[in-house]
């Protein structure tokens, strides 16, 4: 893994457009263009870091995630889609518990989670999942 700079990378964006491509027809990010694509994750923030990661040199993943404080929080993964059966996803959230904990960083937050929204239920497979209601936190029963 490495922390890469995004701007101008035609390799980074055509990965994501083969992700959005393959697993989102049925979203509103379908199409790709690069402009929703430079629109929703090359914004002026400067704690975000773009994670790559390569196998045998080709870039196969990309996790956008904020560093921050206490932790990094998950923006955004995409994964090249012909290796989905690599668990490519899971492994970029595992990569960054790692991280977090080489840098003894207390949190990784993955993010809204939506229950009735199948594709964030891989949520749950990390624990302990808290989630913020009724103003205050409470742990998610795993499956």
């Amino acid at each position: 893994m490495e922390i890469v700079q995004p701007l101008g990378t035609d390799e980074i964006y055509a990965l994501y457009a083969r992700y959005i491509s393959a697993r989102h027809q049925d979203g509103d990010m379908y199409p790709p263009s690069r402009e929703q694509f430079d629109s929703f994750l090359l914004g002026d923030v400067p704690t975000q870091r773009f994670l790559a990661f390569r196998l045998r040199h080709k870039l196969v993943a990309i996790m956008v995630a904020d560093e921050l404080d206490d932790g990094w929080s998950a923006v955004y993964s995409f994964f090249e889609p012909d290796l989905a059966a690599r668990s490519l996803g899971s492994f970029m959230i595992l990569r960054l518990i790692e991280l977090s904990q080489q840098r003894t960083l207390p949190y990784v937050y993955l993010g809204y989670y939506i229950k009735d929204c199948g594709k964030m239920n891989y949520k749950l497979n990390f624990s302990p999942c808290q989630q913020y209601r009724d103003k205050k936190w409470a742990i998610i029963k795993a499956r």
